[in-house]
């Protein structure tokens, strides 16, 4: 049964399906979701209201990474590769996974939204009209810490040694964090190690390209140089 995948083109978590989708070659169809998510039919399958989102075989899935584990779960011939192994392996995986989703993006979406046009979440200082003259320095911390955590978690650490985040194969946390990182180059200057890494994934990963169109074209004219 074919997934039906909703998702809001230019974003990177919608991108962080479409590669366990396009990577694994699932066979779905992409929805635009714009406009969609508040609706009575959305919010009655989708709690949530948001997207991504994915209908497969009756269940009715949000949140990227629980989406993913799904698509791994449900389609193991095709995706079960992207979360492989052991309890030790998997978990692992969820933790960058997890902390890609949570502790980096927070930081991805305080540095960038303001410049792309997104918009924030409430009590955010973008998002707070009496603050909107620290709006500039607000973005300016975020990227700080957005460029250290790159750099320490990431190209210091789990590329240090190893082609992907996981090992020599990639896997959902590869799908969850690179996808971002067509934003974060909105704010920082990518470390080379994590240039190469996107390099080798769009050159070396069929249909990862693809799958990331969206939020690499979209802030191809934003790239911080």
């Amino acid at each position: 049964m074919s997934v039906t995948f909703h998702a809001l083109p230019p974003s990177a978590n919608s991108s962080c399906v479409r590669c366990v989708l396009e990577c694994g070659g699932i066979a779905h169809d992409e929805v635009n979701a714009y406009g969609q998510t508040r609706t009575p039919e959305y919010l009655a399958k989708f709690p949530t209201n948001l997207a991504p989102a994915i209908e497969h075989d009756g269940a009715c899935v949000s949140e990227t990474n629980a989406i993913n584990r799904y698509l791994c779960a449900a389609f193991p011939s095709e995706a079960g590769k992207f979360y492989p192994g052991d309890a030790k392996t998997r978990a692992k995986v969820d933790m960058i996974a997890e902390y890609s989703g949570i502790t980096l993006y927070n930081l991805v979406a305080k540095a960038v939204y303001p410049t792309i046009g997104f918009p924030l979440y409430p009590g955010d200082v973008a998002a707070t009209d009496a603050l909107k003259d620290s709006v500039a320095q607000s973005q300016a911390d975020a990227a700080d810490a957005l460029l250290a955590a790159i750099n320490d978690k990431y190209a210091n650490g789990w590329l240090k040694d190893s082609p992907f985040l996981c090992g020599d194969e990639p896997t959902i946390a590869d799908f969850r964090f690179a996808p971002v990182m067509y934003f974060a180059r909105v704010a920082v200057v990518l470390p080379p190690r994590v240039v190469e890494y996107l390099d080798r994934l769009e050159a070396n990963v069929p249909g990862f390209k693809d799958a990331t169109e969206g939020p690499r074209g979209f802030t191809a004219d934003k790239v911080k140089a």
